[in-house]
């Protein structure tokens, strides 16, 4: 045999040698039972507990690795959305100045422009009061000059009839 008996690979023919040999030389039970004992494809394929501890051991220190690069990651996007947040907190912040500005404005204008309706509808009503109380004032004078004369035509009168 030239094969590494470690890393050998058996074929199902090879096999069914062995089975045939073993038969012959202790019988088919005990033929069997060395059979089912072997692996079906070779020695190299069996791992045995050391192999698993030292697989255990990698592995925690992968998974190791893999939460270090992750918690780093997670910390570095962390601050990056802190970053962005602050940016645009900063831009509504500026934003609402803006509209703020331009609300102030326009309540300026709006008050000026009312103040101005105001005073036209003052003068208005001004106007309207003086003409109104010139048209009352006049016929007040006009009832005191009428109830004067109705007044002095009686006292004559009455002068004629004495």
């Amino acid at each position: 045999m030239g094969r590494n008996w470690f890393t050998m690979t058996i074929t199902e023919a090879e096999r069914f040698q062995m089975h045939e040999a073993l038969s012959t030389a202790h019988g088919k039970e005990v033929a069997a039972i060395i059979m089912e004992h072997l692996p079906p494809t070779g020695w190299g394929d069996v791992a045995r507990r050391s192999d698993v501890a030292d697989l255990r051991v990698l592995t925690t220190k992968d998974l190791e690795m893999v939460r270090v690069a992750l918690t780093s990651d997670m910390q570095a996007l962390r601050a990056e959305l802190r970053g962005e947040m602050q940016e645009l907190r900063a831009e509504l912040r500026g934003e609402m100045q803006e509209l703020r500005a331009e609300l102030r404005g326009e309540m300026q204008e709006l008050r000026a422009e009312l103040r101005g309706e105001m005073s036209v509808l003052r003068a208005d009503m001004r106007s309207e009061m003086h003409m109104l109380f010139s048209k009352q004032l006049k016929w007040l004078v006009g009832v005191v000059i009428t109830a004067q004369a109705l007044g002095t035509g009686a006292l004559l009168a009455g002068m004629k009839l004495l």
